[in-house]
């Protein structure tokens, strides 16, 4: 996290940052360490195995220079983890004028005028625009106390929790309440979500925003509520 005077910084904590870059590496030496010798006894013990052509593989790994080469792998290996840990984690950067967002390899900018509330829910940061819709929900990093102090400092409509929630209602399929356009979007989500295909959902949440209504996942269902107007 990092401030001054107009500007704060939001993402990994440096403790927590340095852990990442440093612990995910660490973990890769370790396992390419032990593993030609796991490798090694599970070719020599067990009858029969699951890949067995790269085990033995890795079980012949015994020369020096291919130890030090496997090493090397391993390293590397924890730090192409350690760093597209990092690239996809939300960062926050905020003014007296203006929330900055990134994540994914993309930045979103959102005045502070055009915010009516900012709020935790569970792990996730929400950001609602005027209308209500979700300008943006993602996973924090820094500690939530500190994700608080800092919108409040520069401004912005703080919350401790959704304004709206009580507004929320369970999806039920084929309920008359929603028109058949807005459960078949939901039927979909519900199927991308079990397939844990978190883009396609994350798509299918924004064209329910587009149809006039805001989506929440809570305890395995899908709510929803409408957008006023």
């Amino acid at each position: 996290m990092g401030v001054d005077e107009t500007t704060t910084k939001l993402g990994f904590p440096r403790g927590e940052l340095r852990l990442i870059l440093l612990g995910f590496p660490a973990l890769g030496l370790a396992l390419a360490w032990l593993l030609p010798g796991a490798a090694r006894w599970a070719t020599e013990t067990l009858p029969w195995m699951p890949f067995e052509g790269p085990l033995t593989f890795v079980a012949g790994l015994d020369q020096l220079w291919q130890r030090a080469l496997f090493l090397a792998v391993g390293v590397v290996a924890g730090l192409v983890v350690a760093f597209i840990a990092v690239a996809e984690s939300m960062k926050l950067t905020l003014t007296d004028d203006e929330l900055t967002v990134e994540r994914d390899d993309t930045t979103h900018r959102f005045a502070r005028a055009d915010i009516s509330a900012v709020f935790p829910d569970g792990k996730e940061l929400v950001v609602l625009d005027r209308t209500t819709r979700p300008l943006i929900r993602g996973e924090h990093q820094a500690p939530l106390a500190a994700v608080a102090a800092a919108f409040q400092r520069h401004g912005y409509p703080w919350s401790k929790a959704d304004p709206h929630a009580a507004d929320f209602r369970r999806w039920v399929p084929h309920a008359p309440e929603l028109p058949a356009e807005v459960h078949v979007v939901f039927a979909a989500r519900k199927e991308a979500r079990r397939r844990d295909a978190k883009e396609e959902a994350r798509d299918l949440t924004e064209t329910l925003g587009q149809l006039g209504y805001v989506v929440r996942d809570h305890e395995g269902q899908q709510h929803w509520r409408a957008v006023p107007g």
